[in-house]
């Protein structure tokens, strides 16, 4: 039996210290028991402990014999494998014509588009927007010296430069000065994705609680989280994204890119976070922008934003521009979006938020392509931002 890493969370009222000295005494013989040494796996800790808030866990190499044990015990609520996430894009391609036509899209309600992009003055202003992803270019002219290093969580990772493209993408499309859609908001790198676009849930759970911790201590309480990212279903990432909303943190998540139910996925399952699905931009007529083939879908998704093709900032050099598709594009459309409505009418409860993005919504404006499926359970609610 092979070791294999595992993420264990307690109960409220467990007594930690004493489940660690039964662990303790329990090491010799999950290793005696295993075919593979300790001193193989890639992670020599073999107890990691963490805290999110009022909830305790620790990250360790068991059998999987050994970590059904642990879920029996009384003080353990959950054990489950750590698992990968990835980034929820599909493919880049070379820049298009009508490079605003997404933000051409969501500034207005019943019209064929016009070239233009109305949104308020403050521009989400006063706002921090952490990108959970690949780094950020911060030194890129479209940040205009609003991205932040937050920290890096990714084993490997030697700083938070985006070697992938992706992260300065999303935060580009967050608060780039041209192609962002809150074009004052402040970006915070936080990465947690390797230069190949992928963590552990270990590692997204540390990020997350990095970002729990700075909101607490911050006296500005003004806090978004973009993820475009996703993976297999996982109450461990689904419960930390809970204790960030709990916190008043507005998280927001891809519903991915598999043409799947999202509730079958994390964070995108997880019902406090705004889970977001893509369309397919038409021009001429608002009622048929089409849901993209790869999006997700289904009564877990809350709302849709345009991501096919989307320009925005690259990683390049100072002045690079990518365009790339996928529900980790039409994410930080929503996320900019918060930052507007924050800065411009003021900050309030992640419920609230998402019953205010629902009210801005063009409602039934998108064509499920016949797929009645899609159609029954899935929310028809395309984003669309706040008046100046």
């Amino acid at each position: 039996m092979r070791l294999v890493r595992f993420n264990v969370i307690f109960n409220t009222k467990a007594n930690c210290d004493k489940h660690f000295e039964w662990l303790k005494s329990q090491y010799n013989r999950i290793i005696g028991k295993s075919t593979q040494s300790i001193l193989s796996v890639e992670d020599k800790n073999y107890v990691n402990e963490f805290s999110i808030d009022n909830v305790r866990g620790y990250t360790g190499f068991f059998t999987h014999d050994f970590a059904n044990k642990l879920l029996k015990r009384d003080e353990v609520d959950i054990v489950e494998e750590d698992s990968i996430v990835h980034i929820s894009h599909v493919v880049p391609r070379k820049i298009q014509n009508n490079v605003i036509s997404n933000l051409d899209r969501i500034d207005q309600a019943n019209s064929v588009l016009n070239e233009k992009y109305l949104f308020p003055d403050s521009a989400g202003e006063g706002v921090n927007v952490f990108i959970v992803d690949t780094g950020i270019r911060k030194d890129h002219i479209e940040f205009e010296g609003r991205a932040k290093s937050g920290g890096t969580f990714c084993a490997k990772c030697e700083g938070d430069d985006d070697l992938n493209g992706h992260g300065t993408s999303v935060a580009g499309i967050v608060g780039g000065k041209t192609f962002g859609v809150a074009k004052k908001v402040t970006l915070i790198a936080v990465k947690a994705l390797n230069d190949s676009g992928s963590a552990s849930n270990s590692e997204i759970v540390n990020a997350l609680t990095f970002i729990l911790e700075t909101h607490k201590k911050s006296k500005n309480k003004n806090s978004v989280v973009n993820m475009s990212l996703g993976g297999k279903k996982s109450r461990v990432i689904n419960k930390t994204v809970k204790k960030l909303t709990d916190a008043g943190i507005h998280v927001v998540v891809a519903a991915g890119n598999e043409a799947d139910d999202a509730c079958k996925s994390s964070p995108s399952s997880e019902l406090s976070a705004i889970t977001v699905g893509a369309i397919n931009i038409d021009r001429r007529d608002t009622k048929k922008n089409q849901i993209a083939l790869f999006s997700n879908f289904g009564k877990c998704v809350d709302i849709f934003a345009p991501g096919i093709f989307i320009v925005a900032a690259g990683s390049i050099s100072k002045s690079d521009i990518s365009a790339f598709t996928g529900t980790s594009q039409a994410t930080p459309h929503v996320a900019g979006t918060i930052a507007l409505i924050i800065a411009k009418d003021g900050n309030k409860s992640a419920k609230k938020m998402a019953t205010t993005l629902k009210d801005l919504s063009i409602k039934n404006a998108i064509d499920f392509l016949g797929n009645k499926t899609i159609a029954k359970g899935t929310p028809n609610n395309l984003l669309r931002v706040p008046a100046p």
